[in-house]
């Protein structure tokens, strides 16, 4: 016994397909059910990098399982190469978290929360904002940026970064003229010292024109945590690295006070001491913070 793992694939309303990696432990699962009444399930979306690396938080989704929360780990048109060949379309992603939650359904779970990581949380707000029909428990996000254009300004002014923010922009409205299909949109380009001091590849970020525009352009509103999280009515929590170099530590003070300010009175903010955007060495810490929370909630 114990968390099984069960590799599935999903169909978002407009074709595309993704894997899924289900995580449960099936004894967890029923003794949660019979002290709640509700058979609640997770689905939890990742960072820049995809479902399967860094950017999913891989320590996250097992204990879930084993405190009794079958959690679905989402691959979505966002992840791993998205970024590099087109399918990084913001707001057509949520039809990713949304298949995800049909399949769930079908599968007889009843209540949702959302959680997500990075640009993952700020797709998990939105979605959480765009589906106030689902019967969500909550939404649980793991350094959450303001908006994703604005936290990539604020980095590439940081340090530095080439091209700037500014020249990116530039060079896209020149680009896009009056035709925003033109297949120049779709090239290549790499951001040096987008997310570090160096021109190492670590510190570097890639994209096309087009899905740079689409996540990060000031046009991107759907990737603005700020400008959806006010229309969250589920329970908010936002889990916040003091020491995150990525998602600096006001953009979450910011957020609560976006959330709070759109009526929701159930929103917590929990630090985690030391925790850089990874929360390497912290990741009990977090996992506690956010166990205590959803035994609470969910």
């Amino acid at each position: 016994m114990g968390v099984e793992r069960e590799l599935v694939t999903l169909q978002a309303r407009d074709g595309e397909l993704h894997d899924a990696l289900l995580h449960v432990d099936r004894r967890a699962a029923r003794v949660r059910e019979r002290a709640t009444g509700r058979k609640t399930a997770i689905i939890h979306v990742h960072g820049i990098m995809g479902n399967f690396l860094v950017g999913t938080l891989r320590f996250f989704p097992g204990p879930l399982a084993r405190a009794g929360y079958p959690t679905l780990v989402l691959e979505t048109r966002m992840g791993n190469v998205g970024q590099l060949f087109g399918q990084a379309i913001f707001d057509d992603a949520t039809m990713d978290i949304d298949a995800g939650w049909r399949w769930l359904r079908d599968r007889g779970f009843d209540h949702l929360v959302v959680t997500g990581y990075s640009s993952g949380a700020t797709l998990a707000t939105r979605f959480a904002a765009t589906h106030p029909q689902s019967p969500i428990a909550g939404l649980v996000c793991l350094g959450n940026p303001w908006g994703l254009p604005q936290s990539l300004a604020a980095r590439s002014q940081r340090w530095g970064a080439e091209p700037s923010y500014a020249q990116i922009v530039q060079r896209l409205q020149e680009a896009i003229g009056d035709d925003p299909d033109r297949p120049e949109l779709d090239r290549l380009f790499v951001i040096e010292r987008s997310r570090g001091p160096t021109r190492q590849p670590r510190d570097s970020e890639v994209y096309t024109y087009r899905t740079w525009w689409h996540s990060r352009g000031p046009e991107a509103t759907a990737a603005m945590a700020y400008r959806q999280i006010g229309a969250v009515t589920a329970p908010i929590l936002l889990v916040q690295g003091t020491a995150d170099h990525v998602v600096h530590p006001e953009e979450a003070e910011a957020l609560y006070a976006a959330a709070r300010k759109g009526g929701n009175r159930d929103v917590e903010l929990r630090w985690v001491e030391g925790a850089d955007h990874f929360f390497s060495d912290r990741e009990i810490v977090a996992l506690d913070v956010v166990t205590t929370w959803l035994r609470s909630r969910a």
